[in-house]
């Protein structure tokens, strides 16, 4: 049984913005069938449908009652969310480097095999990589005789503003790789989580001897791929982004989930009402639980790498365009000698396929593997074991 002590949570972030969302979609959906029938359009719509004026009101009972039960089960299901006593058991892995906030957590420190350097995106905190038991990708390449390495980055610093991908290359990338290379002998492979597939390549312009091979999982390359609006509109956002940094120099990480809310407005509606409805006690409750509390608890972003994100990713699409620099090297996709996998999830909302794959097909090296998944599922889903981890495991250990 579990515990019966409860426990809140701030959360889903921001919550208003989440209620808001679910608020407008409901009403809508409450309000078309007694809006007025004024255009002839809608006069013969009703009558091919053979609706008279009781089958329409009969209608509108029924959407009304049914946007009712919508909306209080996702209000229960957030309530049932804050109060779950389940938490992600803590990390119990040696830190074998640190600086500031950042922090590197060895899985295997008795292996002695290939070792991997896992970089997560600045935006979530390193969590979903080992998120619970039976659900840590980390895990799983330490029990297939690696020893994998994982950032953990932290809250940015108090000199926030003065954090670039510059200074993240320069004063946390380039001594992590240092440390790896001398305490295991050996030089790594990078996996690059999203963001995190980011700083990887660009890591691996700098240091490519030093490097075995990249793993780039649901990493955005294409930013303008599939819709140059949307990226477009993503970049407009940097003047709210920057007001928002003022005060600490880093971007509340409230702000940064409106970025995801506007993906898919009424994707907590969904998730929260499912979940309401589902066992407490379950697996499924708990896997849920564990990642809505990554989701929630992310760090937040340092103004100088958001606008990198906004205006030279989303805005100027430089990775694709072939302009992108970082400490004054030119960070393309075609220069790197090792071996390069390119895993891109179909079902991707964060990063669209389109437009990982173009890192794949502007690179010399590189293997490119489909997942039926989407953005999180690949990592830590159901089928996260088939679709990615023993593929990764297997080209890993092929190029090792």
């Amino acid at each position: 049984m579990m515990s019966q002590e409860t426990t809140h949570r701030l959360g889903p972030r921001p919550l208003a913005l989440h209620a808001f969302a679910a608020w407008r979609a409901y009403l809508l959906a409450a309000s078309l069938p007694t809006s007025p029938i004024d255009s002839q359009v809608d006069l013969t719509l009703f009558h091919k449908l053979g609706a008279s004026p009781q089958d329409r009101l009969a209608l509108s009972a029924a959407i009304l009652a049914e946007t009712s039960k919508r909306w209080s089960g996702f209000l229960g299901g957030i309530g049932k969310y804050r109060a779950h006593p389940y938490h992600r058991p803590p990390s119990n892995h040696k830190v074998v480097w640190r600086a500031g906030n950042t922090q590197l957590l060895d899985f295997a420190p008795d292996s002695n095999g290939q070792p991997i350097i896992a970089i997560p995106s600045l935006i979530n905190s390193s969590d979903v990589l080992d998120l619970m038991p039976g659900r840590s990708l980390m895990q799983a390449l330490a029990d297939a005789g690696f020893r994998p390495f994982l950032i953990s980055w932290g809250n940015p610093e108090v000199d926030a503003i003065d954090w670039s991908v510059d200074r993240y290359l320069s004063d946390r990338l380039i001594p992590i790789l240092v440390h790896v290379s001398s305490l295991t002998s050996k030089n790594p492979f990078l996996m690059g989580y999203c963001m995190g597939g980011l700083l990887a390549t660009a890591l691996a312009a700098h240091r490519p001897s030093e490097i075995i091979g990249l793993a780039l999982l649901a990493t955005p390359w294409n930013f303008h791929a599939p819709s140059s609006e949307v990226a477009a509109s993503i970049a407009e956002l940097g003047p709210w982004f920057s007001k928002a940094s003022a005060e600490t120099g880093a971007v509340p990480t409230d702000i940064i989930q409106t970025l995801f809310i506007a993906l898919d407005p009424t994707l907590a509606a969904r998730k929260f009402r499912h979940f309401s409805e589902i066992d407490q006690e379950s697996d499924e409750a708990k896997l849920f639980v564990a990642m809505e509390d990554w989701v929630n608890g992310g760090p937040d972003l340092a103004w100088p790498v958001a606008h990198t994100v906004l205006e030279d990713w989303y805005g100027s699409n430089l990775t694709h365009e072939g302009f992108w620099r970082v400490s004054g090297k030119l960070v393309e996709a075609a220069t790197f000698p090792g071996p390069i996998l390119v895993a891109a999830p179909d079902n991707d909302r964060i990063v669209p396929p389109e437009s990982s794959k173009a890192f794949a097909s502007a690179a010399v090296n590189a293997d490119c593997l489909s997942i039926p998944a989407g953005h999180v599922g690949m990592i830590v889903g159901s089928q996260s074991k088939s679709g990615l981890w023993r593929p990764l495991i297997d080209w890993l250990k092929h190029h090792s």
